[in-house]
């Protein structure tokens, strides 16, 4: 995590500019599914960290890249501001159900017409599964909670897109450069479970901050920390 909201993290500019000096090249990986690239980059640039569009990776670039690669009409929970990582995407009789953070989604006539979609055999897609976000005003649910409403309602388990999917993390490696292997990236992140353990599961090297949502005592809550 470099920021919160619009605000960055102490020290994270100071830590990116030094990496860069060195030469180290950098991915931004996110599950952030509530505003498209182009939003986020700009959110950043505002907050004062400059990056490329090409820099980040995000797992709403991965969803789509899986709803094309299986032809999918996906019923989109999504806020307006990720919508536009989806555009041309066909939607009309959905045969698939996707779901990011999506705030003005989450309400019971919404979530029972996507339990409805399910049980008549479309697929469930999870954009993320996060437990909990940190936001300006302190933690809040994340999308992984509705997700599990879905799963539990309609017998169907998600295929999950984002952290901490291995496919993610070497899809992120790939875009990063294609010779890199994954022992050689290291992954820093303030979740234990999808940045770091994640991550180790990939074959990466997994650091954890102590910073964003990080709670004390996470490092110890799923097992040995490595």
């Amino acid at each position: 995590t470099v920021h919160v909201g619009d605000h960055l993290i102490p020290g994270a500019k100071a830590g990116i500019q030094m990496l860069k000096s060195h030469g180290i090249p950098i991915k931004y990986v996110t599950n952030t599914s509530k505003e498209s690239k182009s939003c986020l980059r700009n959110r950043l640039c505002n907050a004062g960290l400059e990056v490329q569009e090409n820099e980040l990776f995000t797992s709403l670039t991965a969803a789509r890249n899986y709803v094309e690669s299986l032809k999918l009409r996906p019923l989109l929970m999504l806020e307006d501001e990720a919508m536009k990582d989806f555009e041309g995407i066909q939607t009309e009789d959905p045969n698939s159900v996707v779901v990011g953070l999506s705030p003005s989604n989450f309400h019971y006539k919404r979530l029972n017409e996507a339990f409805n979609l399910l049980k008549n055999r479309a697929s469930l897609i999870a954009i993320n599964k996060s437990r909990y976000i940190k936001t300006d005003d302190g933690l809040s649910i994340g999308t992984g909670a509705f997700v599990s409403t879905l799963e539990f309602a309609s017998d169907k388990k998600a295929h999950v897109i984002g952290k901490p999917s291995k496919d993610f993390f070497h899809l992120a490696l790939k875009e990063l450069d294609p010779k890199l292997q994954p022992h050689e990236a290291l992954m820093v992140g303030d979740d234990v479970r999808d940045d770091v353990l994640g991550a180790q599961q990939a074959g990466l090297i997994g650091a954890l901050v102590k910073t964003g949502k990080y709670l004390a005592g996470d490092e110890n809550k799923y097992g040995e920390p490595n």
